[in-house]
């Protein structure tokens, strides 16, 4: 004779009441999981038109970056107003670590001097991730101009107040500041004569109508081995590279003198720490992969490659030294 056993049924209804309850959880929907950082393309924006240096460094570096991150890094061009057209763009991007810029020390500290109303406010509204380079300029005159040293141009200004040029891409720029704070610091005045870009500039100082140049090494090189051109002095506290036997403005008569370009990644304010992190380990990757790492050198850039709190360091020292440089020289830009 069978017997039933007594939990049978309330076994069933027990299980019963569980499938129930999974069949109800799976058919609710389900909180999406996170994705890993980053999980679709990031825009680098560039606020300066194609073609000058801040568009070659930014776009090589692009490249490098994408093989630490592990997808794409898409170059965006928004030139414009000084770099304060693409600023503003990547100002208002989402912080979400898919939209970086590649600032200059113009874009990143000049502007904030030279314009009265722009509609943000750098400092506040961007992260600093990792300084990517510097790139010393060099003071240079024509060759047929009697001063074969710093301290010879000094003397030779002092001689003629007011007497000789110096040319620049134009008012404002990185290249004018360097060429007055030189002036300034050397106590001696000269003409400054600003041109709509750096090759009408080198054009006249070859023609002799204007007599010496503060410009990056690059644009200025080859008129330098050809004699056409003579390197008084590279901009920065160490010699250049490219001008090994060129010594520095401080070396060469003007104690304390020292400018150059840079270029850094930023964020919109706002960006999480964990990707601004990641945002800067790929740029360090970037800078130190052999092959990308050559390839900058041979721009004449000097690479760099910090982390964001050093690089946020930088970033306030630069903004410390350049506003009262900036005011002096008088330059404004609206």
């Amino acid at each position: 004779m069978a017997f039933a056993h007594p939990r049978l049924p309330g076994c069933r209804r027990l299980a019963a009441s569980a499938l129930a309850a999974v069949v109800l959880a799976l058919a609710m929907p389900q909180p999406a999981l996170a994705q890993p950082y980053p999980a679709r393309p990031v825009r680098m924006i560039i606020p300066f038109a194609t073609g000058g240096t801040a568009d070659i460094v930014g776009r090589l570096l692009a490249s490098c970056m994408q093989t630490a991150l592990g997808q794409p890094v898409v170059v965006e061009n928004r030139g414009g107003a000084g770099g304060t057209i693409g600023t503003d763009a990547a100002a208002k991007a989402a912080p979400d670590g898919y939209t970086i810029i590649l600032h200059t020390v113009s874009s990143a500290v000049l502007n904030s001097f030279l314009y009265r109303n722009l509609p943000f406010d750098v400092r506040r509204d961007f992260v600093a991730v990792s300084q990517v380079a510097r790139a010393p300029n060099v003071l240079a005159v024509r060759a047929d101009l009697p001063a074969r040293t710093v301290q010879e141009l000094i003397d030779l200004m002092r001689a003629r107040p007011s007497g000789l040029s110096y040319g620049t891409s134009g008012a404002g720029t990185i290249l004018h500041l360097s060429a007055a704070l030189f002036t300034r610091m050397a106590g001696v005045e000269a003409v400054h004569v600003p041109y709509r870009g750096e090759g009408q500039a080198i054009n006249d100082m070859l023609a002799g109508q204007i007599d010496f140049m503060v410009n990056v090494i690059p644009a200025l090189l080859p008129q330098v081995r050809e004699g056409r051109f003579r390197a008084l002095g590279v901009t920065t506290a160490e010699r250049a590279a490219l001008l090994p036997g060129v010594p520095t403005i401080a070396e060469a008569g003007l104690p304390g003198y020292e400018t150059y370009i840079w270029h850094g990644v930023y964020a919109p304010a706002g960006t999480p720490p964990p990707i601004v992190d990641r945002l800067a380990e790929a740029t360090i990757q970037a800078v130190t992969e052999p092959g990308c790492r050559q390839r900058m050198v041979d721009l004449g850039l000097d690479l760099v490659g910090s982390r964001p709190a050093e690089f946020t360091a930088f970033w306030d020292q630069q903004i410390a030294y350049w506003g009262p440089v900036v005011r002096a020289s008088g330059a404004t830009l609206d």
